[in-house]
């Protein structure tokens, strides 16, 4: 259970920064696109970093592919959820600047292309993974025939 824990801790630092970031923008409106970007920002290094750190194990620093991409998939998918919330619910009567609209349509087409490539490689190497399994006390894949 110490996966889940890390991972609640993870979700809890992001809420933390936008809850932080809220808070900063109505304290400070003048510098409220600022307090934005940099709320942004912070969401996206502690959902990478954080999911990298899940991928490493105590006695193996080295990480995987897999543990890779999961990483850039959770920082991703977890950057355009607060992108588009915030911009979508959170902003005052204000129009948006169009970098922003052009930013969340962009985002938008880069989370669809990220969401196929990581489903369509896992299901890739789940059918074409190498045949180590034991079976009868045979490997599967060798011949014995001698």
């Amino acid at each position: 259970m110490k996966l889940r824990s890390d991972i609640h801790k993870i979700g809890w630092m992001i809420f933390g920064i936008v809850l932080a970031g809220f808070l900063l923008q109505a304290w400070q409106p003048k510098k409220s696109n600022n307090i934005f970007a940099l709320m942004m920002v912070l969401v996206g290094i502690v959902s990478f970093y954080g999911a990298i750190g899940l991928g490493v194990g105590v006695k193996d620093s080295n990480l995987s592919k897999t543990d890779i991409r999961l990483a850039i998939t959770v920082s991703i998918i977890s950057f355009y959820l607060v992108l588009v919330g915030t911009t979508s619910f959170f902003v005052n009567d204000r129009a948006l600047p169009d970098i922003t609209n052009t930013l969340i349509t962009h985002f938008t087409n880069i989370v669809g292309v990220v969401i196929v490539f990581y489903f369509g490689t896992v299901a890739y190497e789940t059918v074409h993974k190498p045949a180590t399994t034991k079976t009868e006390g045979n490997e599967v894949g060798t011949d014995n025939s001698s």
